[in-house]
């Protein structure tokens, strides 16, 4: 974070190699994820249609729902992939302008490429093609900035504070995003209540719920404790950033909450229905805390007129 922050180092050579790898990784990431849309779609507009709405003979339209949990994690990596490339753009010897419009960039084509199959489900099969068109942009706009990173490198800007006060502004608007997810995928999948979230793992004949495995919910829980844990440590670190106040307190209970959320769907298994409260309460409350988080980031960068405040030595 020392480097991001001040933008040079005593000693180059040692980040110098460890950025270079990590720009080696984000070519990976880029080539993966044409790798990956070939295999699913092969950028046909009628296998991405067929995805969306069925087999013509055979329509089946995919849930709001699904869409929305598949942003869930898409949101995330791109979340943390756009912290990562902004933060390198804002030392490269680009004009200020261009690295705003390019790290504006960034955030919106990330943003349009997550939740373009919700506005293809809403318009029709006919607009299929939109979703190779938004997979494009955002492709075209990550190879531009692993471009200028690695063609313009400059490991020092004297408006680097500024931009970072920008980019942390953005990351809390796609948390408040994130959040707005959580609720909405939590609502449909379990349902905002304490008996439909111990019907949901306990299962309930009459409903027709199948009671969920341990083995499905020790391995749902082990797959979020270290992208929770990254995520965390990420906002809990702008937090501290504008705002000492709080820090310790939030950090406290952001980490608590998501804990006990995790693994509380196993509790529920285990010891039965009297911990759907405990289900039903943790996520609420970090939901909440999430919201709040974001929300002190955002007015702190608007109030100082994106000024990042000193905190000294990071």
């Amino acid at each position: 974070m020392r480097f991001f922050w001040t933008g040079n180092l005593k000693n180059p050579k040692p980040i110098g190699f460890a950025l270079a790898f990590f720009i080696l990784f984000l070519i990976l990431f880029w080539i993966g994820n044409f790798v990956n849309f070939w295999f699913k779609f092969e950028f046909s507009v009628e296998k991405i249609g067929n995805y969306l709405f069925g087999e013509p003979d055979f329509p089946l339209k995919i849930s709001p729902a699904q869409v929305l949990e598949e942003a869930h994690i898409n949101l995330f990596v791109i979340g943390i992939l756009f912290l990562c490339l902004s933060a390198l753009l804002i030392y490269s010897q680009l004009k200020d302008r261009a690295k705003i419009y390019l790290i504006a960039s960034t955030s919106v084509s990330g943003i349009i490429y997550i939740f373009i199959d919700l506005l293809i489900l809403s318009l029709g099969r006919e607009f299929s093609w939109l979703k190779i068109f938004a997979f494009s942009l955002f492709q075209l706009v990550i190879l531009i900035a692993l471009i200028i990173i690695i063609t313009f490198p400059k490991l020092d800007n004297r408006n680097g504070k500024k931009f970072i006060a920008y980019i942390v502004f953005i990351f809390a608007i796609l948390n408040l995003i994130f959040v707005v997810i959580n609720l909405f995928v939590y609502s449909e999948k379990i349902g905002l209540s304490i008996s439909q979230t111990g019907d949901y793992y306990l299962g309930n004949p009459q409903k027709l719920i199948k009671q969920k495995s341990i083995q499905g919910a020790i391995s749902i829980s082990q797959l979020h404790f270290l992208p929770m844990a990254i995520y965390i440590l990420t906002l809990a670190h702008f937090i501290y950033l504008v705002n000492e106040k709080f820090n310790l307190s939030l950090t406290l209970l952001l980490f608590s909450m998501s804990l006990i959320d995790n693994i509380s769907g196993i509790l529920i298994l285990y010891f039965g229905k009297v911990f759907a409260v405990v289900k039903f309460i943790s996520f609420l409350s970090l939901e909440f805390l999430l919201f709040v988080s974001s929300l002190l980031i955002i007015l702190k960068m608007i109030s100082s007129k994106f000024n990042f405040p000193n905190r000294g030595r990071i």
